[in-house]
């Protein structure tokens, strides 16, 4: 390799890299808004729908065109409460109070019922997977049915096929819903179910019955989200907040905070080597970051800012998390550290560069190794005053953060040490030699 490739390798090739790893890491950014946008990506992003506490009641009345066939009639609330929430099941119990007309005779229908329900299944309440094609929904369980419209007796844990994303009203808004049909015979009666699931909550807020017989067709049942809390109560079985990306986005049912929260706790924390980062990282962020995010949530500007100042930070991680995925069959732990690796160095260079090379440029020396031991050294001292003030003493705790730390400010000081940096005139000659001297 001849001295002048050399020199121009040596010039340009980091300075590139770092341009490389830049883009790829906004490109990642797109591609990753790109997926949430798309309906089956984005599913997996609301795993915290339902959480304890959390209730849902709907109205349901039967329509006069339902009435005026069979002289029946039936309206009610259903209430559906939430407790003891798993990764896989709840304690869900379901009160009922309505009123049903036979043959002009009211009577009242009041009953309370407590089981258990899956939080891992797509189900009639909530999906897990909404905009794919084909849906199996757990309604109840196999050997059990529910009277739906009054005489007719259904199971409708079945599979139910993808419609279109549609908009639905309730007293409560207007939802984007995602749109599922199924249908069942009974005798010469063919009824036609359609369920509509908000696109970001993924929760059901409306639903709809025909019936079609010879040539009738007709809306017989309409049931309605009434009623909410989709503010989750803070419990200790759930998750904490990613507070300052949710300040920024306005919502923790945005996409870009449910992939934080997701590859944290669906990923990072399922690790030993994550679930140890992620304790003393807790620690310390959770020190700091809730008076930034109420200043934050008190300006659209800020606001708008950190959307902005993030985009790099979550183009990272989604690159982390695609690098796990591919490396978790191998092992878990080599996944969560290769990737925690990739995604630190990312960060670096992306947001420290540029503080490192204005002081290198201030300062016009380049970065010797005395220099890189330096900031080796003060990124361990930061490192353990950090996590031994904030309560983290845990060997593997300790490790873990100081992996990352290194990862995130070692990588700019390499890089701005291979750039080309002009030096002081005082620098130029060395034992009576000038820099002109030598091209001449």
């Amino acid at each position: 390799m001849s001295h002048s490739f050399r020199s121009a390798f040596s010039k340009y090739s980091l300075s590139t890299v770092f341009v490389l790893l830049a883009a790829s890491s906004l490109l990642a950014y797109v591609a990753f808004s790109g997926s949430l946008a798309s309906n089956a990506v984005a599913a997996q992003y609301y795993a915290q729908i339902p959480f304890d506490g959390m209730s849902l009641v709907y109205y349901s009345e039967t329509t006069p065109t339902f009435q005026s066939e069979t002289g029946a009639s039936a309206t009610g609330w259903a209430t559906f409460s939430f407790n003891g929430v798993t990764s896989t099941s709840s304690v869900m119990t379901v009160a009922v109070n309505g009123t049903v007309v036979t043959k002009n005779q009211q009577k009242p229908v009041n009953f309370t019922l407590t089981g258990s329900f899956p939080t891992d299944q797509d189900t009639l309440l909530y999906l897990r997977h909404g905009g794919q094609q084909n849906l199996t929904i757990f309604a109840t369980p196999a050997d059990q049915s529910f009277q739906l419209i009054q005489g007719y007796n259904f199971n409708l844990t079945r599979t139910w096929n993808y419609v279109d994303q549609s908009s639905a009203t309730t007293p409560i808004g207007s939802f984007t819903a995602y749109r599922y049909h199924t249908s069942q015979t009974l005798g010469d009666t063919t009824l036609d179910f359609y369920a509509f699931y908000d696109v970001a909550t993924q929760v059901l807020v409306y639903g709809e019955v025909y019936a079609a017989r010879g040539g009738f067709n007709a809306l017989v049942e309409k049931i309605t989200l009434s009623q909410e809390n989709f503010q989750p109560s803070t419990s200790a079985s759930r998750s904490p907040q990613c507070i300052i990306a949710t300040a920024a986005y306005g919502s923790e049912f945005a996409p870009p905070v449910q992939f934080l929260r997701n590859f944290r706790d669906q990923d990072v924390e399922k690790t030993y080597l994550g679930s140890n980062f992620v304790s003393a990282f807790n620690a310390w962020y959770y020190s700091w970051a809730p008076p930034i995010a109420k200043l934050e949530s008190g300006s659209d500007y800020l606001r708008t800012a950190v959307r902005g100042a993030i985009i790099p930070l979550l183009g990272s991680l989604f690159l982390s998390a695609m690098i796990f995925s591919l490396l978790r069959p191998i092992g878990p732990e080599l996944g969560i550290l290769v990737s925690g690796l990739s995604a630190s160095a990312l960060i670096g260079l992306v947001y420290l560069t540029p503080l490192v090379l204005l002081v290198v440029r201030l300062g016009r020396r380049k970065l010797s190794m005395n220099s890189l031991l330096a900031v080796a050294i003060l990124g361990a001292m930061l490192t353990f005053v950090g996590t031994f003030a904030h309560g983290s003493f845990g060997i593997v705790e300790n490790l873990t953060a100081l992996l990352v730390m290194e990862a995130i400010i070692i990588p700019p000081c390499l890089l701005a040490r291979e750039l080309p940096i002009k030096a002081h005139k005082s620098n130029e000659i060395v034992a009576g030699i000038s820099p002109n001297s030598l091209r001449s």
